[in-house]
C-alpha cells in the first residue's frame, strides 16, 4: 500500500514532509519491531513517549514517521505531524489491513467483570451455530478454536487489525472481543466496527489509571458513543447495574436490557442452584428459554443473560443459543475446580476486584461445604483503595483467610499485606498473612479437611507472577495440584498453622 492511500481522507494531519507516494510494508508503534519500509507511529505510552525512539525506528528502516511533535527531516524518510497519534495509528491500521472488522460480525464485551466467561459462552454459541469465529480477550486469542497467546486484554490497534485480518483470511464470519477500559481510553479499538456491544457492569477497578469512577465509566461509555466510530448496531446492557441504567439513557440506537428487573428484556424467571451447575429459566423477546448449565453461581447467571441478548441481536435461534451455553463446561481460571483426588474442593478463580471476590465467595458459601478457606492477595503498583475492602469481604464471608501476594511488582509485599489487614480485622474469620504465595496455598491445603472448600483467588488463568520487574513462572492451578499430590503422598501429618482473629 502507498502511504498516500493509508492516510487517505484522514483528518488530524497537520504537516507533511516528503513523498507520500512511497510504499508502506507495515505499521509499527515499537521501534524495535520496525522493518524496512514500515510506517512508524510514535505514540505516548503510560511510561515512555515513543517520540524518543524516532531515530531508532529510522535506523531500522522506517520509510515514514508520524508523531504529535514536529519531526526533523531525515533524508528520504517522509514525516507526518498528527494531532492524535493513537487515533492516527488506529485509522491507518484499519486501512492498511483492508478494514477487516467490517467483514466480520463482531460482538464487543466491556465491563469490569464477566467479560471472559461471556466471550467463551459467545464462542460456544457461534460453534453450535456453525459460524466460523475468532475470540480475543484476557486469556488469549483464538481463530476457529486455535489458540494464540496475547499480552493485553485488547491489543494495540495495529495488532488488533492484523489479528482480525488473519481471522478473515482463515474464513471467520463472526467474532467476540473483550474490550477493556484501557483499550477504549487509549483508542485501541477506535474505528473498529462491531455489530453488537455488551455492557456487563462497572465496579471499582483500574482506578490507578482512571483516577475515579466517573473517568472509568466515561472510558467504557466510549464503545457505545458515535465519536468512537464503532458503528454499533445493537447494545446489550445490564440494567441491574446503576452504570448500565445510566448508559441506557445515553444510547440512541437499538438496545436489549438484561437482569433480574421485571422490566428487562432478558430476565430471570426461575433459578435452580446446584453444586455442579445451574438450572435457569429466562424470559426473552423470543419467548422463554430453559438452560441446564455446568457453570455455577450468580455471576454466571448474568453472563448467560448477556450472551442470550447478544446472540438474539445477531438473529441466532433459541435452540442453538441453548445448546451453545449448555455445552461450555468451564473457562480457564474462572471457578475452575482442581481435583487430584483430595477429599475437599479446591477452586481457582481470577477474582481480583472487590465485587468479583464478593460474588465468588458468596457463590461458594452457598454451596454445600463445611469450612471455606480463602487465599487471595492484591497486586502491587495498582489501585491501593481496594486492598482493605477486599480484606473485609474475605473475612466477612470466609471461615479462614490467608492473605498473600498476588503480583507485587515493585511494591513491598509486606506493605501491601498491611493495607489488606486493615480490612481483614473487620470480619469474623480467622486470618494469617503469608507473603509467599506458594507457602500460602500450601498452608490452606494443609488446613483443609473432608468437605471443606479452598478458594484461591486473584490470578486465575495466569501462568506467571510478577515480582519486582520480573515475571516468573507461577500457575495457581499447577501449584495447587502439585501440593495436593504431595499431601496425599505424605504420612498425613498436617501443619495447621496459627491464625489471627
Amino acid at each position: 500500500m502507498l502511504l498516500k492511500d493509508a492516510i487517505a481522507h484522514l483528518d488530524g494531519i497537520e504537516a507533511i514532509g516528503g513523498n507520500l507516494s512511497i510504499p508502506i510494508e507495515g505499521i509499527s508503534y515499537d521501534s524495535r519491531k520496525v522493518r524496512r519500509g514500515h510506517l512508524f507511529v510514535a505514540i505516548k505510552g503510560e511510561k515512555v513517549d515513543g517520540g524518543r525512539f524516532i531515530q531508532d525506528a529510522i535506523s531500522h528502516g522506517a520509510a515514514a514517521v508520524a508523531s504529535e511533535n514536529a519531526v526533523e527531516s531525515h533524508g528520504q524518510v517522509t514525516t507526518l505531524k498528527v494531532t492524535d497519534a493513537r487515533r492516527f495509528l488506529a485509522q491507518t491500521s484499519i486501512l492498511y489491513f483492508g478494514e477487516p472488522s467490517s467483514k466480520l460480525k463482531l460482538t464487543a464485551i466491556t465491563g469490569t467483570n464477566g467479560k471472559t466467561t461471556s466471550s467463551y459462552l459467545m464462542e460456544s454459541i457461534y460453534g453450535k451455530a456453525g459460524l466460523p469465529s475468532c475470540l480475543l480477550g484476557t486469556i488469549g486469542i483464538k481463530i476457529n478454536g486455535k489458540p494464540f497467546p496475547t499480552i493485553h486484554t485488547t491489543p494495540e490497534s495495529v495488532d488488533l487489525m492484523s489479528f482480525l485480518q488473519q481471522a478473515v483470511t482463515e474464513g471467520c464470519t463472526h467474532g467476540v472481543l473483550e474490550v477493556s477500559s484501557h483499550a477504549l481510553a487509549l483508542k485501541r479499538v477506535f474505528g473498529a466496527k462491531f455489530a453488537v456491544a455488551v455492557f456487563t457492569n462497572l465496579t471499582p477497578d483500574h482506578l490507578d489509571f482512571h483516577k475515579d469512577m466517573e473517568s472509568y465509566y466515561l472510558a467504557k461509555r466510549l464503545l457505545f458513543m458515535p465519536e468512537n466510530q464503532n458503528n454499533i448496531q445493537a447494545a446489550v446492557i445490564n440494567t441491574d447495574d446503576p452504570y448500565g441504567r445510566r448508559l441506557l439513557t445515553e444510547i440512541r440506537y437499538a438496545t436489549l436490557t438484561y437482569g433480574f428487573n421485571p422490566t428487562a428484556d432478558v430476565r430471570v424467571l426461575k433459578i435452580g442452584y446446584r453444586s455442579d451447575g445451574t438450572d435457569l429459566q429466562i424470559a426473552t423477546p423470543k419467548g422463554e428459554m430453559h438452560f441446564s448449565s455446568p457453570l455455577v453461581g450468580l455471576p454466571n447467571i448474568y453472563n448467560i443473560m448477556a450472551v442470550v441478548g447478544a446472540a438474539l441481536a445477531l438473529a441466532i435461534d433459541a435452540p442453538t443459543i441453548r445448546e451453545g451455553i449448555e455445552s461450555l463446561r468451564s473457562v480457564p481460571g474462572r471457578m475452575e475446580s482442581i481435583n487430584a483426588g483430595q477429599p475437599f474442593a479446591v477452586i481457582v478463580d481470577y477474582a481480583h476486584t472487590p465485587d468479583a471476590l464478593e460474588k465468588l465467595l458468596e457463590t461458594v458459601a452457598n454451596l454445600p461445604h463445611k469450612s471455606l478457606i480463602t487465599v487471595f492477595g492484591c497486586g502491587g503498583d495498582r489501585d491501593r483503595t481496594k486492598r482493605p475492602v477486599m480484606g473485609e469481604i474475605a473475612t466477612r464471608i470466609s471461615d479462614c483467610v490467608i492473605a498473600t501476594s498476588d503480583n507485587p511488582r515493585t511494591e513491598d509485599p509486606i506493605k501491601i499485606l498491611a493495607e489488606i489487614e486493615a480490612g481483614l480485622q473487620k470480619g469474623h474469620a480467622s486470618y494469617t498473612l503469608v507473603p509467599n504465595r506458594r507457602d500460602a496455598i500450601a498452608k490452606a491445603l494443609a488446613m483443609a479437611g473432608a468437605g471443606d472448600v479452598v478458594v484461591i483467588a486473584g490470578k486465575g488463568h495466569e501462568t506467571y507472577q510478577t515480582i519486582g520487574t520480573q515475571s516468573l513462572p507461577f500457575d495457581d492451578r499447577l501449584v495447587a495440584q502439585e501440593l495436593i499430590l504431595k499431601l496425599l503422598n505424605s504420612d498425613g501429618v498436617e501443619n495447621k498453622g496459627e491464625f489471627t482473629q
